[in-house]
């Protein structure tokens, strides 16, 4: 990757009281909720780098300055904003241009600033410099842009060889390519070496063509009509001569009567083309312009920056598209709400911007800590359904479909409705969430998440006990302690021993605390404590084979027993699953939904009806379906404050191990 942003700073700026973006992706896909920031994340690096920008739009104004900022304008405030370049170690061309603004050498950065600061004044008294006393107004202010460690660094010739280009959102791309002025067409045809002879002959036809349409007796009489009306309204002085005719005769200016047409008879021009598709041509010819200026030396770099690209655009030309651009070409900026955009977005290209009460932060995918390998997994992975991880406020990841439809349900029955809190459910197809976790953890999108998954006591086929336990000891970033929780998962006694229990929940216990919740068996097992009704009508109606409908039933009450009999939970898995876990699964969300949850946790763990009685205890008394509970207890306490239950969480929120979120 060529030159490009690596570095941004912003203080003071509108919604930014201190953002500091240490990686900043060479191909950046910024994401947040509305009004997080992302158009003034743009307009900040505007500030510094947009040589259409005029003078007067770098001067703020009141607004300009986050409003968190206890004096603001009038007390003095001072905004900035630096951007660190990097990627021009081979490029002699950059290194002239940048010498000055060259802080580092490995890598070669440039830093280039932009400060808007009150101004001294002259104290004609004390013969020195003082400041202004009375409440400030933007008159006492001053900017100044420089490259380098001094302010005394011009870097008027940095912007105009390495400049931003930003396409707002909402443009009128259909007028901009209409107008000779506006259109990026422009550039690619003044650039062309024309032959003088050919246009002469070209603006002869063209007279010769007009002649031949005048000889109309309708046209001659039409020019005539106008030429006694516009000179009855001019005047003798300012006497007009209106004449009809296809473009200019001068040969200089044909060139600005050519037009961009999508069929080769020539019949379909912009005018007829779609609004996304006007947006994507403009944004090709723009691109196409840019790099012939890069062959001819007319600049060092143009970084372009395109502000909700998918307006318009139908979603698998969003996808096509955006997927190419995303991984050729010069460094490209976009800001986005398209979860289109964002499953085809190169998995360190992100940066995810936050509300907070000291202004937006920001966190950047590009220095994730995984491998080659995990990161095309996760870029498949994310696909339109699970690219919601990225905008959410907090995550539960689980292992496939039956959990994506029964934690919400039990949410729902609750009272909790995670959609209205930004909470996604998304499953991993499996069990291995390392990758996931270090998408989401503090070296990546710094989302608070939690995992469910199956604890899957009983022996596999390989005899080993526990599967559930060992990965949330996998998943433990402390090495240390997971290597001792393995050996304890080694040391606990058979399930049906004095003492199985107690041990075991001392593990999951610590799991918790790393924000890992471990099932005891698997979801459809664990659930038949307190849903074994729901479970058999959900069956009911997908089902109509007496036989699997009685072995389902069965099912439930083995796993409500003190022991429980491996061969019928066994049987009825097999039926759950001849049926399809994840079709079972939306049936029975469904009936989970509609229960009163609170009033069954009250019922079951015989407390009174009291809600701040349901605490960790109250919860582990469920059974089996207990450590569901926690999970949502403890993501609710993250995103709103409060728990959903009374259960005390292990740690502060979902933040918290460093590495466990």
């Amino acid at each position: 990757m060529g030159l490009h942003i690596s570095r941004l700073e912003v203080r003071n700026f509108r919604n930014f009281q201190n953002l500091d973006i240490n990686d900043f992706p060479s191909h950046a896909v910024i994401v947040g909720e509305n009004g997080v920031g992302k158009s003034n994340l743009i307009e900040a690096i505007r500030l510094v780098l947009d040589p259409s920008l005029p003078d007067s739009r770098r001067v703020l104004r009141e607004e300009d300055i986050w409003d968190g900022h206890p004096a603001g304008l009038a007390g003095g405030a001072e905004a900035t904003v630096v951007v660190e370049l990097q990627g021009y170690d081979t490029d002699d061309d950059a290194k002239s241009i940048l010498s000055a603004a060259t802080v580092d050498v490995d890598p070669y950065t440039a830093r280039l600033t932009y400060r808007f600061a009150p101004r001294t004044v002259i104290d004609a008294t004390d013969s020195g410099l003082k400041s202004i006393k009375r409440p400030l107004t933007t008159q006492d202010y001053d900017f100044i842009t420089f490259a380098g460690a001094s302010e005394t660094n011009d870097m008027r010739t940095i912007r105009r060889e390495v400049a931003l280009r930003v396409l707002p959102a909402l443009r009128d791309a259909e007028s901009d390519l209409q107008n000779w002025r506006r259109s990026p067409l422009r550039d690619l045809l003044e650039r062309l070496p024309l032959d003088p002879a050919n246009l002469q002959m070209t603006a002869s036809v063209i007279a010769a063509a007009v002649d031949q349409l005048t000889k109309d007796d309708n046209i001659g009489k039409l020019e005539r009509h106008l030429t006694d009306r516009l000179g009855a309204m001019f005047g003798p002085r300012l006497a007009v001569q209106p004449t009809f005719g296809f473009a200019s005769s001068k040969p200089d200016e044909l060139i600005r009567a050519v037009r961009l047409f999508f069929d080769t008879a020539r019949r379909t021009g912009i005018s007829d083309t779609s609004l996304g598709s006007a947006n994507v041509i403009y944004l090709g010819l723009l691109l196409e312009a840019l790099s012939q200026q890069r062959l001819d030396e007319q600049f060092v770099a143009t970084l372009v920056a395109v502000e909700e690209p998918e307006a318009h655009l139908h979603v698998s030309l969003q996808r096509h598209l955006f997927g190419y651009l995303l991984r050729t070409g010069q460094s490209l900026i976009l800001t986005t709400h398209s979860p289109h955009i964002a499953a085809v977005t190169p998995i360190r290209s992100f940066i995810v911007l936050r509300t907070s009460e000291n202004g937006s932060t920001a966190t950047s995918t590009a220095g994730i800590p995984i491998t080659d390998d995990e990161a095309a997994d996760l870029e498949r992975y994310i696909d339109v359904s699970r690219a919601e991880v990225l905008f959410a406020s907090s995550v539960i990841l689980v292992e496939g479909l039956a959990e994506l439809y029964i934690l919400p349900a039990l949410a729902a029955a609750a009272g909790f409705d995670l959609d209205a809190y930004g909470i996604v459910v998304a499953s991993v197809h499996g069990t291995d969430f390392k990758p996931y976790r270090a998408l989401l953890g503090p070296k990546g999108l710094d989302t608070p998440h939690l995992i469910v998954t199956d604890g899957d006591a009983a022996a596999d086929k390989r005899g080993l006990r526990e599967a559930g336990l060992r990965r949330g000891a996998n998943l433990h970033p402390d090495e240390t302690r997971a290597a001792a929780i393995r050996t304890q998962i080694e040391r606990l006694p058979e399930p049906c021993a004095v003492g199985y229990q107690l041990d075991r929940v001392t593990l999951t216990n610590e799991l918790e605390g790393i924000n890992v919740y471990v099932g005891a068996q698997t979801l459809e097992t664990d659930l038949c404590g307190l849903f074994g009704e729901e479970i058999v009508q959900a069956f009911r109606e997908l089902s109509t084979n007496a036989n699997a409908i009685a072995d389902v039933r069965s099912g439930v009450t083995n796993e409500q027993n003190a022991s429980v009999a491996p061969d019928i939970r066994k049987q009825m898995l097999k039926r759950i699953s001849e049926l399809g876990k994840g079709r079972f699964a939306q049936r029975l969300a469904a009936h989970v939904a509609r229960k009163d949850l609170l009033a069954l946790i009250h019922t079951v763990a015989s407390i009174s009806n009291d809600k701040s009685s349901i605490d960790t205890p109250a919860l582990r008394s469920l059974g089996t379906a207990a450590y569901l509970f926690l999970a949502l207890d403890r993501i609710s306490h993250r995103t709103r404050g409060t728990a959903l239950f009374n259960a005390s969480p292990t740690t502060t929120d979902c933040n918290q191990p460093t590495e466990g979120h």
